[in-house]
């Protein structure tokens, strides 16, 4: 294949995406992409994967043959294999274009579909999806926009559907910016992650899921999980 004019590093020991397997190819804009699985330093890789995949698995509770189901954002898009024998119609956008090519790439054969798309200027049509699943992307971006991103993904599910969205708890006891991960604009307490899903859902129709483990950053934290069911 042509090398392109440039060249493009991904994967390995990078800490904030996770990409699982080897892959080179020249993008769409001539760039050459050479991706390597992540393998971190003194992380034991086999948890880390096993923490990442396993969040999913609160989406698939909800996940039933030819469902529409959106993860957003996507990543390196694992997680339609994650979901593939679940036999949903998977949906993946992520900010970054590399990554989508990717995942298409690797991932496209899994009943999956991959474009770009924006957290903070989400444009989903209304009622296009029975789940949704915003899994590591809310504290990607600042608190004044959690709000419009929470509403858009309200208005992308039909009535009945579910949204699983996560957070890791600031560990500050403050909700902002992480001062352990500077890509963490906008990490929440549990009393705001879950003021900030009762202004989008009936409280009654949401649900919160606690898990705590020791993240790529060396901390041990809590992740938060909202399970939200819009009315039908």
């Amino acid at each position: 294949m042509g090398s392109g004019k440039q060249a493009l590093f991904l994967g390995g020991s990078d800490k904030e995406r996770l990409y699982l397997k080897d892959d080179e190819f020249v993008s769409e804009t001539g760039t050459r992409v050479v991706v390597k699985a992540t393998d971190i330093p003194g992380v034991d890789i086999r948890d880390t994967v096993a923490r990442h995949m396993a969040r999913y698995f609160q989406l698939g509770l909800f996940c039933r043959p030819d469902l529409r189901v959106l993860d957003f954002p996507c990543g390196s898009g694992y997680a339609a294999e994650v979901l593939a024998p679940l036999h949903i119609n998977y949906n993946g956008l992520d900010f970054d274009k590399t990554t989508v090519e990717y995942a298409r790439r690797i991932y496209g054969r899994f009943r999956a579909d991959y474009a770009v798309g924006d957290l903070c200027n989400p444009e989903l049509a209304p009622e296009s999806y029975d789940v949704v699943g915003c899994i590591e992307g809310l504290e990607h971006i600042r608190l004044d926009r959690q709000d419009r991103l929470i509403a858009a993904l309200r208005d992308a599910l039909v009535p009945g559907g579910v949204l699983v969205v996560s957070s890791p708890e600031a560990r500050s006891g403050v909700s902002g910016p992480s001062a352990d991960n500077t890509y963490h604009l906008g990490e929440l307490t549990r009393a705001d992650f879950l003021s900030l899903l009762s202004r989008h859902f009936d409280p009654d129709d949401i649900e919160v899921v606690t898990q705590e483990a020791t993240l790529t950053t060396g901390f041990r934290n809590t992740c938060l999980f909202g399970i939200c069911h819009k009315s039908a």
